[in-house]
């Protein structure tokens, strides 16, 4: 019996793939529930979306904006299955909520045109984090947000309040990456899949079967005991994003040079803890391998204003802490107590 001839054999294996991913699309589709989208434009020209959830119940006055993490989008944050998401929780007691894409996420894809650079977290804070923040007031009135931010977003959230101290009224920092592992395989290979653009097919891919099975060095940033298998396979269809390369080699620089602060150099975030003077609550993970719970208490003792730890339960890591199984009846109330506590009635 003859074989295909390779001419025919690629053109089919395309269009399987191109058939598995989307039905699986269709399949584990979770979107947002936002009562709105909100626009933000950058002064280099992107277009960022935030998706408000509006109040329900007694209206608090201080709106809460929040940023998710590295290669995911604001799913992180406002999971499109209601229960997972802290977004939809911090509404009900009031609170009106802000989840931004950031530039080349989620809603945010779609470029400026003629634009190449390769963005670093210092384009996130000198152009994302002003336009989200003026793009918040214009909506409520309010010059000042409740920032929360996971993983990169409390990173953000943290160097913001050094840089617009009248504009962030207090920082929930749920797992930030204070001090940056230095792991040299890893950090060879990853810029490799931001750049070929492979982490979000990737992640559509393995998300039928995702759940039962993961790889070792997967446990660094989530705890698949910790995981409900339905939630696990919508957390990698919906909410993954590819690895922006510049961001990538901006994290990996750091860690070599043991330092936090800008590209150039020129800025140390982690010393410029020490003159914030908002509130802030630190939260850390048990098994968390990229923000280990050592790394988020030193953050917190450097803060300069009034602050607090939370530590996570056994079991937790650092992805499953906003999107886990334990996530809703543990991390949610705790975090939407200390932002009422914060935030006024209006």
């Amino acid at each position: 019996m003859k074989s295909m001839p390779g001419s025919v054999v690629f053109p089919l294996l395309v269009l399987a793939i191109a058939a598995h991913l989307l039905f699986w699309r269709w399949k584990l589709r979770a979107p947002c529930r936002q009562d709105e989208l909100i626009e933000a434009v950058t002064a280099d020209g992107w277009r960022l979306r935030l998706g408000r959830r509006r109040p329900r119940g007694a209206p608090r006055r201080t709106p809460v904006l929040l940023v998710h993490g590295v290669a995911m989008n604001r799913q992180a944050l406002d999971f499109g299955v209601e229960r997972h998401s802290l977004a939809a929780a911090l509404s009900q007691a009031g609170l009106d909520c802000f989840a931004l894409d950031l530039r080349g996420h989620g809603g945010s894809r779609r470029p400026p045109p003629g634009y190449d650079h390769p963005w670093t977290l210092d384009d996130y804070l000198a152009l994302d984090v002003p336009a989200a923040l003026d793009a918040v007031a214009a909506a409520t009135g309010q010059r000042q947000v409740l920032w929360v931010g996971h993983s990169q977003g409390a990173l953000l959230g943290l160097v913001a309040a050094q840089k617009y101290p009248d504009r962030i009224a207090g920082v929930v920092a749920l797992a930030p990456p204070i001090r940056l592992p230095w792991a040299p395989v890893a950090h060879r290979f990853l810029p490799q899949l931001g750049r070929w653009r492979l982490f979000r097919p990737l992640a559509e891919l393995v998300a039928p079967v995702a759940g039962w099975w993961q790889p070792r060095r997967a446990g660094l940033s989530i705890q698949l005991a910790n995981m409900e298998r339905p939630i696990y396979r919508r957390l990698l269809m919906n909410a993954i994003e590819e690895l922006p390369p510049g961001v990538v080699d901006h994290f990996i620089a750091m860690a070599r040079e043991g330092r936090l602060g800008s590209r150039d150099g020129r800025e140390d975030w982690r010393a410029g803890l020490a003159a914030c003077r908002q509130p802030a609550l630190f939260v850390a993970a048990p098994e968390d391998g990229l923000a280990p719970p050592a790394a988020v208490e030193e953050g917190c003792a450097r803060w300069g204003g009034e602050k607090s730890l939370l530590l996570a339960p056994p079991g937790v890591g650092h992805g499953d802490l906003v999107l886990g199984r334990r996530a809703p009846g543990e991390l949610f109330p705790a975090v939407r107590d200390w932002l009422v506590a914060r935030s006024p009635p209006r």
